[in-house]
């Protein structure tokens, strides 16, 4: 098709792609590199747009109130009439009708993936929610959990209809395996399932069908909110559900919703304290902000880890709700308490929290909430910045000779304590299990999240998976052996290290213990710092998809910067905005053979790490209208890409 949008000038050409909708924009991205690019820049974000699958082979693009795009992969069959789109360079039979499309692939479950990459990085959306049949695999789950950071909803469902069943190995596969924040059962099963010791986190888990779900699997889930309707539960097993929260069952549990087979107070409140309540009160939810009001309950008189409970039966459903509780720690009015909590600094409030699982809630709940505090960690070492403040905390084996005790999430633990050097030394059976529990107990009370692993030859990668599984994101993971040679890392560790990491940016200031290449360095990540680099290659460069690289004791040739260039005239490394390596030699035939490039002395580009703007360069465009430009400067090659019209004074950084 021939496409004449860019013939005229760029105000009204967004002024027309604003008047198209999703399905508009997408096929008119369709017609050239070109285009693709100036929609994505230039159209108007829709507020809520997002993806929705339906098992394997269907998703949509809805924004709650509307959806705009329907789309379902088929197989593929001989129809020469069809017109065809590009994707990924392969052209793709489809069929259109009111922005409903089917299109035919070879694999469908391949084009759903495909088409879902391509539609979120044209609309810059997530997959947000999904639902899962009795005949989808876990393919399209794992790859939609392992290329974004967070899915909001999976359901695994039947669709109320009996004969869609799942077999109890693949619903439990399912469930282990998803990592979505809100879990949703509406699943038929062929025969009864049995899930023992059920130790699942998420932050929603909603049983509406689900016969074989037991008061065992709810003891054991680590959830803020609980539904189950699916499953009638005994007075008597709620009651044993009641003292397992008691004694400090189910920690981050603050709302649960069961069906009562029937309603006995005096099975319910058997060997609990009661006390009516006529206040009214709000349990959270796991929707921020979300509360439930409880307006006249059973109050359960005993606080357990700073935080109060009650219950109320209505509609037959028995209603439990949890929430912070008031009272004083230093047997003082509120406000004093508070006043006491703030006059504290980080390391008080902290080794405060460390006392008990009261003092701890009211720390956390008094404190006045501050931005600027900072947690990195590596397996063994948790350090905690704030302004001019900073405690470290180690973590050791076992030392029975230890005798102070403090409480650590909850657990027991060892402790010593250096006031001179800020330092805490924590003593557990696994070191690397005392980090983790520190990590979730700062987190917790400071409201905050780890900043940055650091990982050592000795670190392997477990830790850094367990943040990067808990977390939404992690700013920084730095590889560092410290300028030691004892400290090297063999290079298959460096190898696994470099492939799991999932931060926003992996900082490499590692040694290794003899040479080593990295083939097919197909990884996504904002930003390589590569600072000890000897083992990158220019297929490497190629290869990654970053925003910024950065290499350092490695000197590449201008051979291979030229290679760089073409790669990325051809559409290559399409997210990079700064290159920065080291060059040396200057054979300035080999690095301008075969490009078209002009001498440019206008703009001023400003780049992270130089405090001199960009100024006199090369430059050139991609057939998108991207355009780059490189310079040599002190033994460094400099590239960088922006927008076509950006002005004259630039900011990468």
């Amino acid at each position: 098709m021939v496409f004449h949008l860019f013939h005229l000038p760029e105000s009204i050409q967004i002024n027309i792609i604003n008047t198209m909708n999703p399905c508009e924009q997408f096929f008119t991205s369709l017609c050239s590199r070109k285009s693709y690019s100036f929609v994505k820049t230039h159209r108007r974000a829709i507020e809520g747009l997002a993806i929705y699958t339906e098992g394997n082979f269907d998703f949509r693009l809805d924004d709650y109130e509307n959806t705009h795009m329907k789309f379902h992969q088929s197989f593929e069959f001989l129809n020469h009439d069809l017109k065809e789109l590009i994707i990924d360079v392969n052209p793709i039979p489809f069929e259109l009708r009111n922005n409903n499309m089917t299109t035919f692939w070879a694999e469908p479950r391949e084009g759903t993936m495909k088409l879902i990459e391509y539609v979120c990085d044209l609309f810059n959306v997530q997959v947000r929610d999904m639902e899962i049949y009795c005949d989808s695999d876990d393919r399209l789950m794992k790859w939609v959990q392992s290329r974004q950071k967070r899915l909001k909803i999976v359901q695994f469902t039947s669709n109320y209809c009996k004969e869609n069943q799942f077999t109890p190995e693949t619903l439990t596969n399912f469930i282990m395996d998803c990592e979505a924040k809100e879990i949703q059962l509406n699943a038929y099963i062929t025969q009864p399932l049995r899930i023992r010791n059920f130790q699942k986190r998420c932050d929603c888990f909603d049983v509406s069908i689900g016969t074989w779900f037991t008061l065992e699997n709810l003891m054991t889930l680590d959830c803020i909110e609980i539904t189950v309707t699916g499953k009638q539960l005994t007075s008597t097993e709620m009651n044993e559900f009641f003292k397992h929260w008691m004694n400090g069952g189910s920690p981050r549990l603050t709302f649960l919703q069961v069906k009562l087979d029937n309603y006995n107070e005096q099975e319910l409140m058997d060997g609990i304290d009661v006390k009516w309540n006529m206040k009214t009160v709000h349990a959270p939810t796991s929707e921020e902000g979300v509360t439930f009001p409880f307006d006249g309950f059973y109050e359960i008189q005993k606080i357990t880890n700073g935080m109060s409970a009650g219950f109320r039966f209505k509609y037959g459903l028995l209603f439990f709700g949890v929430w912070p509780c008031c009272f004083n720690l230093f047997r003082l009015p509120h406000v004093a308490s508070m006043s006491i909590i703030n006059e504290m600094n980080t390391i008080e409030q902290l080794l405060t929290s460390l006392c008990s699982r009261r003092a701890f809630s009211v720390t956390k709940t008094l404190r006045r909430k501050s931005d600027d505090i900072t947690m990195s960690s590596d397996n063994t070492c948790l350090v905690i910045d704030k302004g001019n403040e900073r405690l470290i905390i180690k973590q050791f084996e076992e030392d029975p000779r230890r005798k102070e005790m403090v409480t650590v999430n909850g657990k027991s633990a060892r402790f010593a304590y250096d006031a001179e050097r800020s330092l805490i030394n924590t003593f557990w059976a696994e070191p690397i299990v005392g980090t983790m529990e520190l990590v979730e107990h700062v987190s917790s009370l400071f409201g905050i999240q780890v900043d940055r692993v650091v990982i050592k030859n000795d670190s392997g990668t477990r830790f850094m998976n367990w943040v990067q599984k808990r977390q939404r994101s992690l700013r920084m993971v730095q590889v560092d052996s410290f300028g030691l040679m004892e400290d090297r890392f063999e290079p298959e560790d460096l190898k696994n290290i470099i492939m799991e990491c999932e931060a926003e940016t992996i900082q490499l200031k590692a040694l290794h213990s003899s040479p080593f290449q990295i083939v097919n360095l197909h990884k996504k990540i904002d930003f390589v710092e590569c600072l000890r680099g000897t083992w990158i290659t220019v297929d490497n460069l190629m290869t990654l998809d970053c925003i910024r690289i950065t290499v350092q004791k490695k000197r590449f040739t201008c051979a291979e910067m030229n290679r760089f260039i073409k790669n990325w005239l051809q559409g290559g490394s399409h997210r990079l905005k700064i290159l920065q390596v080291e060059i040396h030699e200057y054979n300035l035939l080999d690095l301008f053979d075969g490009l078209d490039t002009r001498w440019n002395t206008e703009r001023m580009v400003f780049t992270k790490n130089n405090k001199d703007p960009f100024i006199g360069f090369f430059e050139m465009n991609r057939s998108d209208g991207v355009t780059a430009g490189f310079q040599l400067f002190d033994d460094e090659f400099r590239f960088a890409v922006w927008p076509n019209g950006s002005g004259n004074v630039l900011d990468l950084q």
